[in-house]
């Protein structure tokens, strides 16, 4: 009877530690549980900070960009013709700043152009003179935008934006020279090739007089008046859904242009006369 008596407190007491050991392992998990728990709510916490963060410094960068940008075409020095689209409005006189044709037959014609750019250099050479024929005609609003997107082909000397600049000079100053010389620079033996210096500052001067326009004009080339401007223009042809050069965009509106696909071979007869009957330029 006393044996039987041992044995069952043996039993007990064993049983109790299996029970503590059981406890002991169920608060450690539980323990472990809730530190798992919290570090997931920790992390949840961090990850939901970090995106508010994010998402309102993207909405203070989009603010500022949009109230520079407004800022910059109010108070930014502009030349004369300057549109919001960062264009120069040729007159039907073919002034920069000019008065051009309008009516419903008038089509909006925009070049974007680099004075680096060896295709843009083909294009004006091709339809240079097409262009002033139909703004005189009255039959295009013609709207020049050179862009300075070449400027890291020029050997560190930013030839496309100071070209760009010059040329912004002579449409301020010498309004009715400015085709000439936007011509004269794309000229055949004028242009530079891509991934040399570019012409220099004193050749742009030579070869802005060749074409009439004086020396109180040329002499401003080297104040730079202008280049908060040709950042403008420059900042808005990246806008658009096509941003190599050249580019020609048609269209019976500024806000209803049409890329023209081919522009080193274009007809612009026809393509004028597509876009007035209401069909694809390109087709």
């Amino acid at each position: 009877m006393a044996d039987t008596r041992k044995a069952n407190k043996g039993r007990s007491a064993q049983q109790e530690r299996a029970l503590a050991q059981a406890r002991a392992r169920e608060e450690a998990a539980r323990l472990k549980a809730a530190q798992a728990a919290k570090e997931r709510r920790t992390r949840l916490i961090a990850i939901s900070a970090a995106a508010v963060v994010l998402v309102a410094v993207v909405v203070a960068v989009v603010v500022v960009l949009g109230a520079a940008t407004k800022s910059n075409y109010d108070e930014i020095a502009r030349p004369a013709g300057a549109n919001k689209a960062g264009s120069i409005v040729i007159g039907q006189d073919l002034a920069a700043g000019g008065v051009p044709a309008e009516g419903d037959d008038v089509l909006v014609l925009r070049v974007y152009s680099d004075y680096m750019c060896p295709g843009c250099g083909g294009v004006e050479r091709r339809l240079g003179s097409k262009f002033e024929q139909l703004a005189a005609e009255g039959k295009i609003k013609l709207e020049i935008q050179p862009v300075s997107f070449l400027d890291s082909l020029s050997q560190g000397t930013q030839y496309s934006t100071r070209a760009t600049l010059a040329a912004m000079a002579v449409a301020q100053g010498a309004p009715d020279r400015f085709l000439a010389f936007h011509a004269k620079l794309f000229e055949d033996g004028v242009q530079p090739d891509e991934n040399t210096e570019g012409l220099t500052d004193e050749r742009l001067v030579e070869l802005a007089q060749e074409v009439g326009v004086p020396a109180e004009v040329t002499d401003k080339f080297a104040d730079a008046e202008f280049k908060d401007w040709v950042d403008y223009a420059t900042d808005q042809a990246r806008t658009q859904p096509v941003i190599t050069t050249p580019s020609l965009w048609i269209g019976k509106s500024d806000s209803k242009l049409t890329l023209i696909e081919q522009p080193g071979a274009v007809d612009l007869d026809d393509a004028i006369a597509k876009v007035l009957a209401g069909e694809n330029p390109n087709g």
